[in-house]
């Protein structure tokens, strides 16, 4: 995923690339090489247009919200009447403003396809088996790129050998909830109530493997504390459990959050990110509620296949970029609890690979045994 800048030549079928780096003196030289054959005519620079014919953009989520681990929806009444008042879909709302940053400089359409399943491996399994010629596209999350692969097995994908980050787009911090009956104002109080009762209490969150999974494991290792994970299908239904008291806490994606922060059911008491955000101005992180350290959020960015054409992700790097960098498209992340992504191509992409070092570990401690594996060991013991 590292940044690329340059062109491609193109000389008796063969391919010189001018990259500039850095670190390498390498890129340096083939530089230097490519720019001499062009002044001696012996190549020409190759100038393919894109795009040729429609662009794809694939979302892994289906209509009513992240998909459970089989990629289904069950649907209560409960679960239909809260989100006939939820926000649209994060991933709807982020796939539409790629396109319209897509469309007007083409007269070809910009097409948004919707591939559930499997935790979103269906999503990205449709990209990899496109031709990686960057008109098919992934509206791809920390889940899909670094939760998935190391929480659940045999993920048939490797993101860093598969996938190259085209764009990010936003990221999305976390809320701390508890139920409005819970004596904890503060995540102090939380913990002080915790720790007595091992073994007794449930968080919830929208899925096995989800951001929310991962931030009340963080949250319980930090403590420590030993507290029963409950997964639901999505964040509504989650929603649902700690409005009913299925469940005493949960980590609920801002967007998510926001339209139920006045809800006398819900006491939001802390963030999930390094900093305190302009939401929720009043609300600690939980660095500073004494957990140090403590950071985790969402993320969205737009990928393709890897050996996608330098000029086809140039051309879609400086649209979407020039888009999520406009004023009034930032207004309207900001409304929908999403944070416009600030860091720059390298910068994200460093970051992906931060994050896939820092939460392999935990999350494949985590992360359920296989069916056979289970059977095994209940069969030894």
């Amino acid at each position: 995923m590292e940044g690329r800048t340059g062109r491609e030549f193109s000389c008796g079928g063969s391919r010189v690339s001018s990259l500039v780096s850095r670190s390498s003196h390498r890129y340096f030289i083939l530089g230097a090489l490519g720019a001499w054959a062009v002044h001696l005519g012996l190549c020409s620079v190759q100038a393919e247009p894109y795009p040729t014919k429609p662009v794809k953009i694939v979302i892994p989520y289906p209509i009513s919200g992240p998909p459970d681990i089989r990629g289904m929806q069950r649907m209560s009444r409960t679960y239909r009447m809260i989100a006939s008042n939820a926000p649209p879909p994060i991933s709807d709302t982020l796939a539409r403003i790629v396109a319209h940053a897509i469309q007007p400089d083409t007269t070809r359409p910009v097409v948004l396809e919707r591939h559930p399943g499997a935790i979103t491996t269906r999503g990205a399994m449709t990209v990899l088996r496109a031709p990686a010629d960057g008109h098919t596209l992934l509206l791809g999350s920390n889940a899909t790129i670094v939760i998935n692969p190391h929480y659940f097995h045999d993920v048939p994908y490797a993101p860093a050998r598969d996938f190259e980050l085209i764009a990010p787009l936003v990221t999305m911090p976390f809320v701390l909830l508890v139920h409005s009956t819970l004596p904890a104002d503060t995540p102090q109080e939380l913990i002080s109530w915790l720790k007595p009762r091992p073994g007794e209490i449930n968080f919830g969150s929208s899925g096995d493997g989800s951001t929310g999974h991962l931030a009340g494991e963080l949250f319980r290792r930090m403590i420590p504390v030993s507290v029963v994970h409950v997964s639901y299908n999505g964040g509504v239904a989650a929603l649902n459990g700690l409005a009913a008291k299925q469940v005493a806490w949960m980590f609920a994606a801002l967007p998510l959050a926001l339209p139920y922060l006045a809800n006398d059911r819900f006491r939001p008491i802390a963030v999930s990110t390094a900093r305190r955000i302009e939401e929720l101005p009043t609300l600690p992180t939980l660095a500073e509620s004494g957990l140090p350290a403590y950071e985790i959020e969402g993320w969205f960015g737009m990928f393709a296949r890897v050996h996608t054409p330098r000029t086809a992700a140039a051309w879609l790097r400086s649209r979407i970029g020039a888009m999520i960098s406009d004023a009034a498209t930032r207004s309207v992340l900001r409304s929908h609890g999403l944070l416009p992504a600030t860091m720059s191509l390298e910068q994200f992409a460093t970051r992906i690979h931060t994050e896939s070092d820092k939460w392999g570990p935990v999350l494949r401690a985590s992360r359920l045994p296989l069916r056979d594996e289970g059977r095994r060991q209940k069969d030894e013991g």
